[in-house]
């Protein structure tokens, strides 16, 4: 299989959503999606993304990954519209071991309308057809319902909790784990 060489930054395309690289014009939606206590409840964002030149700040870091070769982080958008509703992308790629996380958040009023569960789906099958993969898996911060759902809906399992793993808005919190192995998403009875 031939791997993703970060050569051409990738495009993804699905019903509703176009997945498109971060520019700096998306810097209002970035500050608005990161300085949201209902969207940062389950993030541990420090310092606090409350001005345009910290939202652009964090587009370069996001960026950045990219141009090293680590991870991938779209912009969520609706087709016909160029408006960042969100982001989504894989982030701790382990080639050796073969897997990577992923993650994904929507501005607070286009919750609900299955825009996360899309663009989660559609760079999972991104990941597994791009990247050799055998496992795609995800954590997230017990309580977080929502992020949950869009995990289940798209096949992954829980796999168990890491108790207080992680100090998050003052407090250690404890981590839900869940995974997808490449046979279950894609139907293949390979192990290797």
């Amino acid at each position: 299989m031939e791997i993703f060489d970060f050569s051409i930054f990738p495009v993804l395309e699905t019903e509703r959503l176009r997945l498109r690289q971060i520019t700096h014009e998306d810097a209002p939606a970035i500050l608005a999606l990161y300085s949201n206590p209902a969207v940062i409840a389950y993030l541990d964002i420090n310092p606090p993304i409350d001005t345009t030149a910290r939202a652009i700040e964090t587009i370069d870091w996001m960026n950045s990954w990219y141009q090293q070769g680590q991870a991938v982080r779209w912009a969520i958008t609706r087709k016909g519209e160029d408006r960042l509703l969100g982001t989504v992308g894989f982030h701790f790629w382990e080639r050796q071991h073969r897997r990577c996380d992923i993650g994904y958040d929507l501005l607070e009023h286009e919750w609900g309308k299955g825009y996360a569960t899309e663009a989660a789906q559609a760079v999972v099958r991104w990941c597994f057809l791009n990247l050799n993969l055998h496992r795609v898996q995800a954590d997230l911060t017990e309580g977080n319902l929502g992020s949950e759902g869009v995990l289940l809906k798209i096949g992954f399992k829980f796999e168990g909790v890491w108790r207080e793993n992680t100090f998050e808005h003052g407090r250690f919190v404890n981590l839900r784990q869940f995974g997808l192995l490449r046979r279950e998403y894609l139907g293949e009875e390979e192990n290797n």
